[in-house]
């Protein structure tokens, strides 16, 4: 049986650290009208949070509490309270009050849940946002799976949430890098690197070594051989390249045609869902950070690192810097991947395994990150003779770690 939308005129939501909670709850319930309760700590992002509503609910009034003492209980019971009561008593339609009290601090949420009881709210009329499970769940027992709303969510509106925006990316087409200009795409390269890498892993090294200085970029000839007549004619030494053009030859070959190569197979997986790659992101403080790829599957952000390491010791941190990204961005929603190159065992297992069993004993979340090593791009790539997606898939469709 398919339960029926609950009607929501009027939606109290606390704001936390983290609004996209608040966010995907605004756009499930729709309401007429919202109600921002916020503290001194959150005002930043209550006002995000309100910019990134107005743009998706144009028709509904938003309007805003300062919870000022958000650490006091009795301070914020009163504030709820009255709150709660004014509005109760001014309805008419109080069976369509709403409240959702996933964030702001612990103590807010408990006496908001208090005041609102006490100001005549039933069961029926609040509710959390389960992120470990992606369920709304009323206090009547009622649910709502996230997965079977259509939010149509796009990386641009998580990054507004959090007061960050992209930085406009070069539009130089890589092949006119070349002296013979279209000859080879990005893709086309990225999948002959690919195919030599799951063959031979160390001429990953060895590409990454070679484009550690963007004026001096040399792959060498076994490699230009290796990778064929397409690159017989380039000249890593042209004058007349710019220092941006370097610069952008230098990177792919370190380690950024292991990001085109996983993008282009990602959209190929998952085709009208947006998969960004190489985002430049910049904060409102102009601090900047990178994110790999990105990939907005449903009501879930995916954010992927890529690397051409082996080495356990880098690896390890870059599991650590993208899942903490990944938190940032989208809480326990979000979902983060690390994509390398490590590959083998020793007396504590595979060294994948070492890398999630690490990171689980101290990650106390459902979002634990998932390593994907040379084994899984083996398996994506076809190296064995038919391409095998399964965990990858499995990977983006289940709400667990799925391990090999």
């Amino acid at each position: 049986m398919i339960k029926q939308q609950r009607p929501c005129d009027r939606l109290f939501l606390l704001v936390g650290s983290n609004s996209f909670p608040n966010y995907l709850t605004s756009l499930i319930l729709k309401p007429r009208s919202i109600i921002l309760f916020y503290s001194p700590e959150t005002e930043k992002i209550k006002d995000n949070l309100k910019d990134g509503l107005k743009e998706k609910l144009a028709d509904s009034s938003i309007d805003e509490i300062c919870v000022r003492k958000a650490t006091v209980a009795t301070e914020t019971y009163k504030v709820f309270h009255e709150a709660f009561r004014k509005t109760f008593h001014e309805t008419s339609r109080a069976a369509n009050i709403h409240l959702n009290y996933t964030g702001g601090t612990k103590i807010m949420a408990a006496n908001a849940r208090m005041a609102f009881k006490d100001a005549g709210g039933e069961d029926k009329q609040a509710s959390y946002l389960d992120e470990r499970k992606g369920i709304l769940r009323f206090d009547d027992d009622y649910e709502i799976k996230l997965s079977t709303e259509s939010f149509e969510l796009k990386l641009d509106d998580i990054l507004k949430l959090h007061g960050i925006k992209k930085r406009a990316k070069e539009k130089t087409p890589f092949s006119s890098i070349f002296k013979d200009a279209g000859r080879i795409s990005e893709l086309e390269l990225a999948d002959k690197i690919l195919k030599l890498v799951c063959n031979e892993p160390k001429y990953a090294k060895e590409l990454y070594d070679n484009c550690q200085e963007a004026s001096a970029i040399n792959l060498g000839k076994e490699l230009k051989k290796l990778l064929d007549t397409d690159l017989s004619t380039v000249c890593f030494t042209e004058d007349g390249w710019s220092k941006d053009i370097r610069k952008k030859v230098a990177a792919f070959f370190k380690g950024g045609w292991l990001e085109i190569w996983c993008s282009e197979l990602l959209r190929g997986m998952l085709k009208g869902n947006e998969v960004s790659v190489s985002v430049n992101c910049i904060r409102a403080n102009d601090r900047s950070f990178e994110i790999d790829l990105a990939v907005i599957y449903e009501h879930r952000l995916y954010v992927i690192s890529c690397t051409t390491a082996s080495d356990l010791k880098l690896c390890k941190s870059k599991l650590f810097e993208v899942a903490i990204r990944a938190r940032q961005l989208g809480g326990d929603l979000a979902r983060s991947a690390l994509v390398c190159l490590c590959h083998g065992s020793d007396s504590n297992g595979s060294y994948a395994g070492q890398l999630r069993k690490d990171i689980e004993d101290i990650w106390d979340a459902s979002n634990t990150p998932q390593v994907f090593n040379l084994d899984d791009l083996k398996d994506w790539e076809g190296y064995s003779g038919k391409r095998n997606t399964k965990l990858l898939k499995d990977w983006i469709a289940s709400d667990s770690v799925i391990t090999r």
